[in-house]
């Protein structure tokens, strides 16, 4: 099992590593240099800016999942678990550490601990949901095929989703009393995730895809600012919704569970169908990862350090538990 866990945290990884480099090497023209330090002055306040918005509507739609859940912790300990996720996300399952944070934080039981991630998870549903109607309408130029592979992927998915719905609750239902216990324990939490999720098939959910959009809007207006600061006019703020619903699909959809490298990939490719310049396109793609993902990890930083009594706090009462655990042995 460790050997395995390993393996399904590297491969993502050397996965978006490689997009990553790629996409770097196709920017990596003589003057790159040049522009990206004038990319990143001539936008890097009014990112600074939009990120405050952007990081408020994801937390207010993360907070209503949970709360939709069940799960109700103070507003202290959310903020610093929502602040370490935001930090981390790029990396492969990085939007989970949120979740582990908020469990030790706000001290949730097993159940309140899967709930929490099925909110998490549903916060790329909701983006899904947003995304796909803004693709299918607005698409991508000189690329016939998408709507109809768009649409068969994501009935692939819907097909998967209600399969391992039915299997997971049929072995809860058919296991035998000898099942090894590892076994159990996985197909139990299984079950309680789907059932998580199944419970946010609501009217009161799909409130949430407004806040969703909010944010999404933002960033897509982020691309749109650095694409015009490279130099590219000739892209219209609606064909930038288009190019970022495309890179939002792909990192979702895509069974690889990162987020770098295949934003910046899918970007590059949407971009070029657009007439963009190739290295232009990388240019733009790896702006907005340095200004986008910069600006989210310094003011979640920032969160982090007015906030730091509550790690503070976690650290304390890890040490605690280990010296009683040390005493307890010792008094054996």
């Amino acid at each position: 099992m460790r050997r395995l866990a390993d393996v399904t945290v590297a491969l993502p990884l050397a996965v978006a590593l490689g997009l990553l480099a790629y996409v770097s090497y196709v920017a990596s023209v003589r003057s790159s240099g040049a522009e990206l330090v004038s990319i990143v002055r001539q936008t890097w306040v009014l990112i600074l800016l939009l990120t405050i918005p952007y990081l408020a509507a994801r937390a207010f739609v993360w907070y209503a999942l949970l709360t939709q859940l069940g799960v109700r912790v103070p507003w202290r300990p959310m903020a610093v678990a929502f602040a370490g996720g935001e930090i981390t996300k790029s990396f492969p399952a990085g939007v989970y550490v949120q979740n582990f944070l908020l469990s030790r934080l706000g001290h949730l039981g097993q159940s309140s601990a899967i709930r929490s991630t099925m909110a998490t998870t549903a916060m790329l549903g909701l983006e899904a949901l947003v995304a796909v109607p803004v693709l299918l309408v607005i698409g991508i130029p000189n690329a016939p095929w998408l709507r109809e592979t768009l649409l068969a992927i994501i009935g692939v998915w819907i097909v998967v989703i209600g399969g391992a719905y039915l299997l997971v609750h049929y072995r809860a239902e058919h296991m035998n009393p000898d099942t090894a216990r590892w076994r159990r324990r996985l197909v139990q939490t299984a079950a309680e995730f789907l059932d998580a999720g199944s419970k946010l098939i609501t009217p009161m959910t799909m409130r949430n895809a407004v806040p969703a959009a909010t944010y999404m809007i933002i960033y897509a207006l982020e691309l749109y600012v650095i694409a015009r600061a490279a130099g590219v006019h000739s892209l219209s703020f609606v064909s930038v919704l288009g190019i970022y619903g495309a890179v939002v699909l792909a990192v979702i959809l895509v069974p690889i569970p990162t987020e770098i490298g295949i934003t910046e990939f899918a970007g590059l490719g949407a971009l070029l169908n657009y007439g963009v310049p190739r290295a232009t396109a990388a240019l733009i793609m790896l702006s907005l990862r340095l200004l986008g993902s910069g600006m989210t990890i310094l003011l979640s930083g920032l969160m982090l350090v007015v906030l730091r009594s509550e790690l503070v706090g976690l650290e304390s009462r890890r040490i605690e538990r280990e010296e009683g655990t040390r005493a307890s042995s010792e008094s054996c």
